[in-house]
């Protein structure tokens, strides 16, 4: 199994790089790896107005100008960007399959998470009623993915992009791709912590746009087709011990189904807690990446 360093990156901004293997070569890595590696990276944020951390591996052989799928992986409230790799060790999971052939070489990136506070939110409706795109959300999509996309090696497009999370990171996962499945084309939500009591009717579209009167949507599954949900492949868990969100999530992807989305739904032997995904962590990643 491959060893994993971990390297520092400076203060990374968003003006991007000429040469992408630069900071590599200038921590003294040769290209192509001859071993994964992590990178650690700050990422200059306008949306949130601070620097966020993020963690990115790198699979072995990366340097050759392969373009690389990246699966986008976030954490729970509780955590930090480390989660899936300190607690979970999803790097591991990754070398093993990747050098035995089951998936593909992907790179993994995992940020920082943040839902947004009560007081974001207070304060977005009382500027005009309305409830925009959160920041949190607003960010991953519209800086970190174009940073990624223009400082390594990745298929920047949605059938090479995916994203996930566990507790508050998959909650967040899913409405970013629920709304931006031009983006990626796999979601999923381990014990996912979404804030809904139950998906019958439409309380899908009433959670993913709450500005938009539901009696406007006829009918949910057209609906679905036309904002590009059918395009996504979902991947869905929860425990059968004492998971709050089992109920809800098995309510989720019944109503994904009803619309025509592409959506699994597994229940687990264990709670809302990180064992079953450590246990998972290769069929996680088989998810994104099996290769055919």
């Amino acid at each position: 199994m491959a060893l994993t360093v971990i390297i520092l990156l400076s203060c990374l901004t968003l003006c991007g790089c000429s040469n992408k293997y630069e900071d590599l070569i200038n921590a003294g890595i040769a290209v192509p790896l001859s071993e994964s590696h992590i990178v650690d990276i700050s990422v200059k944020s306008k949306i949130l107005d601070r620097e966020m951390p993020c963690k990115v591996y790198l699979p072995k052989g990366y340097g050759s100008r392969q373009k690389y799928p990246v699966w986008y992986g976030l954490h729970g409230q509780t955590r930090d960007e480390s989660m899936w790799i300190n607690d979970v060790g999803i790097d591991k999971a990754a070398d093993k399959l990747i050098e035995s052939g089951e998936i593909e070489p992907i790179i993994m990136v995992f940020p920082l998470t943040m839902d947004a506070l009560p007081r974001e939110i207070i304060e977005d409706i009382e500027e005009d009623g309305k409830l925009d795109e959160l920041k949190w959300d607003r960010f991953m999509w519209k800086e970190l993915v174009p940073y990624i996309d223009s400082r390594f090696d990745t298929v920047a497009s949605a059938e090479g992009r995916f994203i996930g999370g566990f507790s508050m990171g998959g909650s967040i996962a899913l409405r970013i791709a629920f709304r931006h499945p031009d983006l990626f084309s796999k979601v999923a939500g381990y014990t996912a912590a979404v804030p809904v009591g139950d998906f019958s009717g439409k309380n899908l579209e009433k959670w993913l746009y709450p500005n938009l009167d539901p009696d406007e949507i006829p009918d949910p599954a057209r609906f679905a087709g036309e904002k590009g949900l059918v395009n996504l492949k979902v991947y869905l868990e929860a425990g059968n011990k004492n998971d709050p969100f089992l109920s809800v999530l098995q309510s989720l992807n019944d109503a994904l189904r009803e619309r025509g989305v592409s959506s699994e739904f597994i229940i687990y032997d264990g709670g809302h807690s990180l064992e079953n995904a450590i246990r998972c962590a290769g069929e996680y990643l088989k998810f994104y990446a099996a290769k055919d």
